[in-house]
């Protein structure tokens, strides 16, 4: 005669195998997945096509953001320094030990932000002086006098992309960008003022 304790036993191990098959097949039915259907898969390939075709105008977006902003800051920059260095010549101030155009220069590379140096080969910042009949041709010597015309300019300067197509991908197509880099030419222009105080000439 079998005790209370293989009784109950028994009891609990017939209880608990159909509950663990149970939860067995519905494992397996979770797990199971239907194929792909013809539709689904051309579904998938379309994602894929679609994501491609969005993530690279996004990108070339992004990259001209940062190229187009980056060459706007070199130009306001430059821009800013030949007119601080006209504002300066207009005055006839001079640093120690230097002439007018060498003051000038300076004060330009100064205000450059490190983009135009005067130590630079070739040079790319310049002043010249014009009569005001005559604004074509600059005067070679001696025009830094009261009345004429100071030109201070920053000249060939290149701006290389950041991220450049090449001509390779568009063929002959205009809009692609080549790998040519850009010339900045800046200019900023004043009449001279008077001299000094007690100045009769300035050494250019």
């Amino acid at each position: 005669m079998r005790s209370f304790r293989d009784v109950f036993r028994t009891s609990i191990e017939g209880l608990g195998h159909p509950r663990r098959g149970t939860q067995m097949a519905d494992s397996a039915k979770q797990i199971q997945r239907k194929p792909l259907s013809p539709r689904n898969r051309r579904r998938s390939g379309n994602a894929l096509l679609e994501g491609a075709f969005t993530i690279l105008p996004t990108f070339a977006l992004l990259f001209a953001f940062v190229d187009f902003g980056l060459l706007l800051f070199r130009w306001a920059t430059l821009q800013n320094a030949v007119r601080e260095g006209c504002r300066y010549a207009i005055t006839f101030q001079t640093a120690s030990g230097k002439g007018q155009d060498a003051s000038i220069e300076a004060i330009v590379q100064q205000y450059a932000m490190g983009i135009v140096s005067t130590s630079d080969n070739p040079q790319d910042i310049f002043v010249k002086y014009y009569a005001p009949g005559n604004l074509t041709t600059a005067i070679a010597s001696g025009g830094n006098v009261p009345g004429n015309i100071v030109e201070v300019s920053v000249q060939g300067v290149s701006w290389s992309w950041i991220a450049p197509l090449s001509g390779s991908y568009g063929g002959s197509v205009p809009f692609f960008r080549s790998t040519t880099p850009i010339t900045l030419n800046i200019y900023s222009s004043d009449i001279l003022g008077g001299f000094p105080a007690g100045v009769n000439s300035v050494t250019e």
